[in-house]
Formats: C-alpha cells, structure tokens, sequence
C-alpha cells in the first residue's frame, strides 16, 4: 500500500521509530514508580530484584512475540480483534473487542489519568486545577485531540514523550546512583524478605512488575499502519524490552542501593524516595514531573493505538459503522478516538483507582493467554505462512506465555475471587450483548 492509502483505510505512515515509541510509551507509565517496592520486599539483594525485572523483560517479550507473529501473518489494523476473529470466530473477536474497548482499556486509561492528576499538582503546585477528577479529565481529552487531529501528530507526541520520559528517568536513577547520599535506614526493621514466604513474595513481585511491563500488547492495534510491519513489529518488540529491562534495573539498583531494604519495602513512593535519599529533598518535584510526563506519554499511546479497536470493528460490522470512517483532512479514525475518549473519562468520574485496576487486571491475562492459543491454531490452520517472520522457538514461545497466563488469572481469582467473579460477569455479559448486537443487524 502507498504512504497515502485507499481513502477508507488508515495510511501506512509508522516505522521502526514509531513503533517502538508506541511500544515503550505505553508500557512505561506508573507502574514503575511503585513496583520496586514490591520487588525489594521479595528479594534479598537489589541484583536479585534486577533478576527479576530480567525475568519480566523474558515473559514480555515472549507475548510480545506472540502478538508480533499474529501481526506478520494478519497485517491488519485491529490488533487481537482480527487475530481472534480468524482464530477462534466471530463471537470470541466480539467478546474480546467490546470488553476491551468499553471496559478494560477505558478504566486502564482512567486509572492512570488519575495518578497524572495526583502528581499534577506535586509537579507544578502553582496550577490550579478544580479536582483530580477533573485533571484527570482534561489530560485524557487532550491525548485525545493529540491522536485526532493528525495521522502524523499522535505518533510524533509520541516519540517525543517517549524520549523524554525514558532520558529523564535514565538520567534521575543514574545521578542518584552514583551520588554520594547516605542509604535512607527509615524502616529498617521491617526487613528486606517477604513476610508470608519467599514463593508468597515472588509471586506478589511478579504480579506488579509484569503489570509494570503491562502494554506490550497493544503496538499490534496498529499493524496496519505500520510499514513493513512483519519485520518492523518484532523489531520494536525486541528494541523496546531491551530499553525497558535495562531501564527498570537500573532503577530498581538504585533503590536498593539508596534505601535500607525495610525502607524501600514499606514506601509508597519508592522511587522519589531513593531520588531524594540520593539528591536531597528537592529533588521531589523532578520526580512528580517525570510521574506526568510518564503518565501523559502512557494515555497518549495507548489512546493512539486503542482507538484503532473501535475503527476496526466498526470497519467489520461488529460496532456502529459510523464509528469506521475516516476523518476527510485528517486521516484519523477520530470518531472511534472520541468513543475511547468518552469510555473514559466515564470510568474516571465513576470508579477508584484501586476498583480500576479490578476491572483491567482479571480480563486482560485471560486474553494474553488467548492469544498464545490463537498462535498455535494459525499455525496449524496454516494462516499467513507466507508471513516473513515468526516467533522463534516453536510451540516454547506461546507455552510460556499460556503457563503464565494460567498462573496470574489463578493467583488474581485466589487473592481476590469477589473481583475475579466480576470480571467473569463482564465477559459473560459480552455473550449477552454479542447476541443481542446479532439480532439488531439481522433485523436492522
């Protein structure tokens, strides 16, 4: 296809940049600035808890992978939406596509505009702003226009988000690092080992650091729009896990370097609290700065590729065809961007941050595992063989991400089976709603 494209379709203007700016954009959020309190907990040297960023980086970017193959041989835009529908049929692809664009993806966007808004006014306390909410609200309208206006205005935010937010954290951690600032010994007692057992306390250290890594994923939203996108989607995969493991292990070297373990343990603010043990108190502020800068870069990414759902399954008649044009001047699909948009700012002024990730948590393993599943039966069904890359490693690669699948959606329904069972009730209610949308089409 030209740089230009049909007038119906979303031009082919992303490369290798773009998409490991997406890639990286999306991941690196929030989770970050609290996961390694987790990991120091569960470990007993800040090289053992860098092992275990290590281990993430592996799982991440064997899903990736996963998504990446299924990308190569269905270079469509839509993501997991055309991989299940070839896969596994047109009622799963429903399912998965309107749980994801009306509940997962919309109360992910909304949890991390509200940790945005609550560092906003850390960051810049002479703005003035009516409420988190409505801070909140604003940053996700604006990531909204950023992706509407231009085919080429949301990937150029995003490379320059991207880079700054990953220079900025790089060069944070490094100079704390190397700084001559005493270990904070606050919490010292607590100590550095789990306190329910150390498989307890790996487990819990790989439930957040692999929601740290959560967003690799979403850069096959828009295969269509990349060039070359069989070769140029496992690039980014590959290029951005290697930024991000070499970045997370850097900061999670700093904080056990900087901070006592009971002290990196038990804070809530871990990161500015290893920055601040290392540059002094006045370093707070830089560290709210990035937590905005991180957080902004994460919606807009994920609003960039998440609004291409709703183009293509309105594209497919499985949502409101008026939700899969175009925009005439700018080559956008800003209907469904502004569908996402209202999704969640919705989520924001309805729910908590902690019932937010609830929501996100559950669902979103069951389809990594699905679409480790949807690998192995294009394979065998023999869908896009002619595909000029796939993940190595043979059935390893897809096993791996399914065992892990397997064991997050277990470990979530055991440590909390009231929001599990909610989640099963949404995806339930998906069936409900796909037969009810069938019947209005044959009908209508």
């Amino acid at each position: 296809m030209s740089g230009s494209g049909r007038s119906d379709e979303l031009p082919r203007r992303l490369g290798l940049v773009d998409a490991t700016s997406i890639f990286v954009g999306i991941i690196l959020g929030s989770g970050i600035f609290v996961a390694p309190a987790a990991v120091a907990a569960a470990t007993s040297s800040p090289w053992t808890g860098a092992g275990l960023w290590i281990l993430g980086g592996l799982i991440t970017v064997f899903g990736a992978f996963c998504y990446a193959e299924c990308g190569a041989r269905l270079p469509r835009t839509g993501g997991f939406y055309v991989f299940y529908r070839e896969a596994f049929g047109d009622s799963l692809a429903f399912v998965g596509g309107w749980v994801a664009l009306f509940v997962t993806y919309p109360a992910s966007i909304a949890a991390i505009a509200l940790i945005f808004a609550q560092y906003l006014g850390q960051a810049v306390p002479e703005l003035r702003v009516p409420g988190p909410r409505w801070a909140a609200t604003f940053v996700i309208v604006g990531a909204g226009c950023l992706n509407a206006i231009g085919a080429r205005t949301g990937p150029l935010a995003q490379r320059a988000l991207t880079g700054a937010k990953v220079a900025a954290l790089a060069a944070l951690t490094l100079t704390a690092l190397l700084a001559d600032g005493a270990p904070d010994s606050a919490g010292r007692g607590a100590g550095g080992g789990p306190a329910g057992g150390a498989w307890v306390g790996v487990l819990s250290a790989l439930v957040a650091l692999l929601w740290t890594y959560d967003g690799w994923s979403d850069v096959t939203l828009v295969s269509g729009e990349i060039r070359d996108p069989a070769r140029n989607l496992s690039r980014a995969v590959v290029l951005g896990t290697v930024i991000l493991v070499l970045l997370y292990t850097t900061v999670q070297l700093a904080v056990g370097s900087l901070l006592e373990p009971g002290a990196a343990a038990s804070s809530t603010h871990v990161v500015a609290d290893a920055v601040q043990a290392g540059l002094g108190p006045q370093s707070g502020r830089v560290v709210a700065l990035l937590v905005v800068v991180s957080t902004f870069g994460s919606i807009t990414g994920i609003v960039l590729a998440v609004s291409r759902l709703g183009f293509a399954m309105a594209k497919d008649g499985a949502f409101v065809r008026w939700f899969g044009a175009i925009h005439p001047r700018w080559r956008t699909p800003a209907r469904s961007t502004g569908v996402l948009v209202a999704s969640s700012i919705f989520y924001v002024h309805a729910g908590t941050f902690r019932n937010l990730l609830q929501y996100f948590s559950f669902s979103v393993w069951i389809f990594y595992g699905l679409t480790a599943l949807a690998v192995l039966r294009l394979r065998a069904r023999g869908v896009g063989e002619d595909a000029p890359w796939k993940a190595p490693g043979g059935a390893a690669v897809p096993a791996v991400v399914l065992a892990t699948a397997l064991a997050m959606t277990a470990g979530l329904l055991v440590q909390n089976p009231g929001a599990s069972l909610r989640g099963v009730a949404m995806l339930a209610a998906g069936f409900v709603v796909y037969g009810l949308w069938r019947r209005a089409s044959r009908e209508g």
